[in-house]
């Protein structure tokens, strides 16, 4: 089966870009209230400060829920949708990259829902929604939820990458008619 290598090429290079630009997407901006919103300050800050700091942490990670639903899941179903139509016989990541790009993405988003999950906990800990409110509780589900999401896209992009361009790869000619004939190769060569 012939490769169409300008396809290859322009598939190979959107793949890799996307796997690597995505975390840059859904990072949290930088500010100096930042440092409120780890877990152990939030246990640390004095009642009043503390409200100030769930009050502002609800409102970030709704903000962040918006703007990564827009972005990054808008990206992955289009990459997606990309995949499912490249042509049959089209090597999309043939140096492996996008893979690995794709792999490095699925793990920061695995640790952002752990930050989350740290956050939820230290929130908890410090008197659950009876004393922050149910809403910092459900932002934190929605954003956690939208997050798994992304990991599960991810994923399924990866596989569909390695399962096609693993069919395409060329094979070593032989085959073999049992498991105990594979093993009796490995070991006479």
């Amino acid at each position: 089966m012939a490769v169409a290598p300008a396809q290859s090429l322009s598939n190979s290079d959107t793949i890799r870009n996307v796997g690597r630009v995505l975390p840059w997407l859904a990072e949290f901006p930088e500010s100096p209230d930042r440092s409120r919103f780890t877990p152990d300050c939030l246990l640390r800050s004095p009642d009043r400060e503390n409200r100030r700091a769930v009050t502002e942490l609800e409102r970030n990670l709704g903000e962040r829920h918006r703007s990564i639903n827009a972005a990054v899941i808008t990206m992955l179903d289009k990459l997606r949708a990309e995949v499912e139509a490249a042509p049959q016989g089209t090597v999309m990541d043939p140096d492996g990259v996008g893979v690995q790009a794709f792999e490095e993405t699925e793990e920061y988003f695995r640790s952002e829902c752990d930050e989350l999950g740290a956050i939820r906990g230290a929130l908890e800990h410090s008197g659950g929604s009876g004393e922050h409110g149910k809403e910092i509780f459900r932002e934190l589900d929605r954003l956690e939820d939208l997050l798994s999401q992304i990991v599960q896209r991810c994923q399924d992009i990866r596989w569909r990458l390695m399962i096609n361009d693993g069919a395409l790869a060329p094979t070593t000619g032989k085959t073999f008619a049992s498991g105990a004939e594979l093993v009796s190769s490995l070991t006479s060569d």
